[in-house]
């Protein structure tokens, strides 16, 4: 694993590659196809996309992009999970059919981290607490779906629903959660990207806890 700094570093050197390939697309097609708003000005403009339950503005001028979510700043992987989709969407409709992340592309490689950081968190606090579960799920921005014992489905952005069903503790098995995907994720966003949206939903459902 890299040092903390030399790992952001990576990321930074990530962001300014997604930057410059937003910077060469059609801004104001992209953002169409991605469900977003684009406010155009002389020399820039900006962004409003929708994510989880609010909307990541991005402003963008000559020399910087911004990125806020509820007037703070978002995060640096964050900032490159939401470049990423803005630059891979695809004018394709939502499928409608859901996978699991061992079904992406490369996904069975990337299965054990993905279990660690998205899966198993969430199982450890929700596992037992199936009301929570629902509570917090609607706090982000999910709803309720006839899937398992609970089943959500939240729209990280609009075109990425992912479907959190879970299945409570019975006599000899534990409890049970999983994740998929619509199928038309593995059009636009890879496998890395996959499992860092994943995490997200993690992390925003586990500190609404505390």
């Amino acid at each position: 694993m890299l040092p903390a700094s030399n790992r952001e570093e990576e990321y930074k050197k990530a962001r300014e590659i997604a930057k410059q390939i937003f910077l060469k697309s059609s801004i104001e097609e992209q953002c169409r196809i991605a469900g977003a708003k684009w406010y155009p000005k002389l020399g820039g403009g900006k962004i409003c996309l929708p994510f989880f339950n609010s909307t990541c503005q991005i402003i963008i001028s000559p020399s910087e992009f911004f990125f806020t979510e509820n007037g703070k700043e978002l995060n640096l992987t964050n900032q490159i999970l939401v470049l990423h989709y803005l630059n891979g969407v695809k004018d394709i409709p939502i499928a409608h059919q859901y996978i699991s992340f061992r079904q992406v592309p490369s996904g069975e490689f990337y299965y054990p981290a993905f279990q660690r950081r998205s899966t198993v968190p969430l199982l450890k606090v929700f596992g037992k607490n199936p009301e929570g579960f629902r509570t917090i799920a609607e706090k982000i921005g999910g709803r309720t779906i006839n899937l398992g014992d609970i089943g959500i489905e939240i729209f990280v952005f609009p075109k990425v629903p992912i479907r959190l069903i879970l299945w409570l503790e019975e006599e000899e098995f534990p409890p049970e959660l999983q994740i998929l995907f619509d199928a038309s994720i593995i059009e636009f966003l890879s496998p890395e990207d996959i499992a860092v949206l994943s995490q997200e939903v993690m992390i925003r459902m586990v500190r609404s806890v505390r």
